[in-house]
């Protein structure tokens, strides 16, 4: 998969320390010559002052990742856990740690807004090949 470019931006929060803040977004799909849009849903993240958003989707089972709606962060507050098979995953790489995973988390482009807000997709459009 990968993102050809973000057609629109929306205005979030910026999460604290810690936090995670759920978002959804439409994703155009290019798959050979046929266009897909769908509803997905992102977080951003925040840990040791460095903010990332991902997709919130299991790179393994295809399942949302939060425990609870925007509970991402395991108990001690150090990985992302994905609520399925508790695959636990670097919250600033996205890296697999442990689990079934078979790759990290799907990072999405994001822009520091203000102090406070962000911006993250609103719609995006994505290529998937064969290879």
């Amino acid at each position: 998969m990968e993102i050809d470019s973000v057609i629109d931006w929306q205005c979030l929060e910026q999460p604290a320390e810690g936090q995670c803040v759920r978002f959804a977004y439409a994703s155009t799909r290019q798959i050979g010559s046929n266009d897909f849009t769908l509803q997905e849903e992102g977080f951003a993240s925040r840990f040791l002052g460095e903010i990332r958003v991902w997709k919130n989707h299991c790179p393994h089972a295809g399942s949302p990742l939060d425990w609870i709606p925007g509970v991402f962060f395991s108990e001690d507050g150090q990985h992302i856990i994905c609520h399925t098979h508790h695959a636990v995953f670097d919250p600033v790489e996205g890296n697999c740690l442990a689990g079934p995973c078979l790759r990290g988390l799907y990072p999405l482009p994001f822009q520091i807004n203000t102090e406070h807000t962000m911006l993250v997709p609103a719609k995006l459009c994505e290529t998937y090949s064969s290879d």
